[in-house]
């Protein structure tokens, strides 16, 4: 099949562009590199003027090809998770529309294959990371090595509450709000039990695992580049569940009386 005339329809073109940008803006990607990907897309395959507008929920494709044809397509954008794997994933695949112009098909094809759900399985690394970050920021902060133990086994027991009661399809302030109460709680039977000796510090060697970090940070990137209303809303949504995260554990923390901390 000639790709020249694969993907001809300007239709076609702007679907398979807002896939890109769908999926991207799911996993995580900041709103410059999305509209930049989809106006390199449609400019790829046909050409004339692209104008992109994309917020959190939403993305409109407007597209005046060279053949002076008028387009417009509108994507809603649902709840998403951060997967910085298949950010990258998908960055390839960008680069690799823009060099070599597959059939539309090969490239909704190769999308599927990038988001379909991987077989569910523990993975020893990222509970690995979950134990040393927040074992160190117990220590780092002015815990001992039991609190970093404590702060460790509580990063290991959320690690598995996060596999088994992932957050994504949920609403994440109250997911966030739950996480922290059950984390709270743990910090502090940790120290009523006598493996931790200060529970502030595992606490905050807990907390540290929660911070929606890249929230924030892509927040600031969007603002600094001029997608005010874009960084406002992430800004919001990183605040909404810093909220939640210090609403649980100071729930943990009137549980126990306050008489730990």
């Amino acid at each position: 099949m000639d790709k020249e005339k694969a993907c001809e329809a300007p239709a076609l073109v702007m679907e398979c562009a807002l896939d890109m940008g769908e999926t991207m803006l799911r996993c995580g990607a900041e709103i410059l590199r999305v509209e930049d990907t989809i106006t390199r897309i449609c400019t790829t395959y046909g050409g004339g003027i692209v104008d992109v507008f994309t917020i959190l929920s939403l993305i409109i494709l407007s597209w005046k090809t060279d053949a002076g044809e008028n387009y417009t397509l509108t994507r809603r954008i649902n709840p998403h998770s951060t997967d910085l794997d298949k950010l990258e994933d998908l960055n390839a695949l960008s680069r690799y529309i823009c060099e070599n112009k597959p059939p539309c098909g090969e490239i909704t094809q190769r999308i599927g294959e990038i988001m379909a759900p991987k077989e569910r399985r523990i993975r020893k690394s990222k509970m690995a990371g979950y134990v040393l970050l927040a074992s160190a920021f117990a220590i780092f902060f002015g815990g001992n090595l039991r609190d970093g133990l404590a702060a460790g086994i509580v990063a290991l027991l959320m690690y598995l509450w996060d596999y088994f009661f992932s957050a994504h399809g949920r609403n994440r302030v109250v997911y966030s709000l739950f996480m922290s109460i059950v984390a709270g709680v743990l910090c502090s039977l940790s120290v009523v039990i006598g493996i931790g000796q200060n529970v502030d510090k595992v606490m905050i060697g807990s907390i540290m695992l929660s911070i929606p970090g890249i929230n924030l940070m892509n927040a600031l990137r969007d603002m600094m580049c001029g997608d005010i209303i874009t960084g406002i809303l992430r800004l919001a949504e990183a605040l909404m569940v810093a909220v939640a995260i210090a609403a649980g554990f100071g729930i943990a923390i009137m549980m126990f009386g306050g008489g730990l901390v």
